[in-house]
C-alpha cells in the first residue's frame, strides 16, 4: 500500500492598485532569490487559508484585512521542488492602512506592474508566472509537477 501525501499550504494574494498587482523582489537567498513573486505566506497549524491571508498581510505589509474582502481566485496542486503543497492565491478587495516593506531582509523592493508587464518579466518566479496567467483567464485550478 502507498503512504499517502502530506501536503504543506501557502497563500498569496494579489493587491491592486489602479488596475496593477503588487509584486515583491526577493533578495533572501533562500525562497526565489531574485525573483519577482506575489506577497505571500504559509499557512499555519490550525489556522485556515482565510486566517493566513489576514496574518500575512498585517505582518509583511503592515495593512488590515477584513474575511469579506478577500476573494478566492486559484489554487495550484504543487508537486515542483522538495515540498509538496497546496497553493492558495487569493484578490486583496479592501484593507485599511499604508502598504509597506515589513520584511526588507527578505524582499528587497516592492512595485505595482501591470499584468501584461507582470508576466513578460524575465525573472518573474515560474510559480507566480503560471498562477497570474491562470488568473488572467479565469481558470481557478492548475497543477505543477
Amino acid at each position: 500500500m502507498s503512504e499517502r501525501i502530506k501536503f504543506n499550504a501557502s497563500v498569496s494574494f494579489i493587491i491592486q492598485n489602479s488596475h496593477k498587482i503588487l509584486l515583491f523582489y526577493r533578495t533572501d537567498g533562500y525562497f526565489k532569490d531574485g525573483w519577482w513573486v506575489l506577497p505571500a505566506g504559509h499557512v499555519e497549524e490550525d489556522e485556515t487559508a482565510t486566517e493566513a491571508v489576514i496574518r500575512e498581510c498585517k505582518e509583511e505589509l503592515g495593512i488590515d484585512v477584513q474575511a469579506k474582502d478577500i476573494q478566492f481566485l486559484h489554487i495550484t496542486f504543487n508537486l515542483s521542488g522538495e515540498n509538496k503543497r497546496m497553493d492558495f492565491y487569493f484578490n486583496i478587495q479592501t484593507y485599511t492602512g499604508e502598504l509597506c516593506n515589513l520584511e526588507p531582509t527578505k524582499c528587497e523592493n516592492m512595485i505595482f506592474f501591470d499584468i501584461k508587464e507582470a508576466l513578460c518579466l524575465p525573472n518573474i518566479a515560474p510559480t507566480t508566472q503560471q498562477a497570474l496567467k491562470n488568473i488572467k483567464n479565469k481558470i481557478f485550478y492548475s497543477e505543477r509537477k
